[in-house]
Formats: structure tokens, C-alpha cells, sequence
């Protein structure tokens, strides 16, 4: 039996999370505002690839930004 050559990709996930102290006058404006700041802080990491010296770089996929609470602070 001959070993043959496959093709194999692999998507790399990895997650950031941080919370924001926002004022707002409900929950809808408060995740608004949030989304904003976090994409702002993190637009140097749109389009950036991670490079590998010996067969080809890793290559920037997407951004997903995901809600996980909305709680008043009190």
C-alpha cells in the first residue's frame, strides 16, 4: 500500500474576553457601546496572519464578537 498526500486544514480558534462598565440608558445601548469599544481596541487584529517560517503562514479567517451578559450594575 502507497501512502498518498492529503490536504488537511485546520481552523485555529482562539478567545478573548473582557468585561465593560458602560453608561447607558438600557441594555440595548449598553451592548451598543460595549461592541464598539471592543472592536475599536481590537482592529489591529483584523487581516493579520500568523507567520510559520517553514511551509506558509497561518491565515487570518474572521472576528466574531458574542454577547455573553448584560447586568445592571448596582
Amino acid at each position: 500500500m502507497s501512502k498518498k498526500l492529503y490536504n488537511v486544514k485546520i481552523d485555529l480558534t482562539v478567545w478573548y474576553d473582557r468585561n465593560f462598565l458602560v453608561e447607558a440608558y438600557n441594555a440595548y445601548e449598553a451592548e451598543d457601546k460595549a461592541r464598539d469599544i471592543a472592536k475599536w481596541q481590537t482592529m489591529h487584529l483584523i487581516g493579520t496572519d500568523i507567520p510559520v517560517e517553514s511551509d506558509g503562514d497561518w491565515s487570518y479567517g474572521d472576528q466574531e464578537y458574542t454577547t455573553s451578559y448584560i447586568e445592571l450594575e448596582e
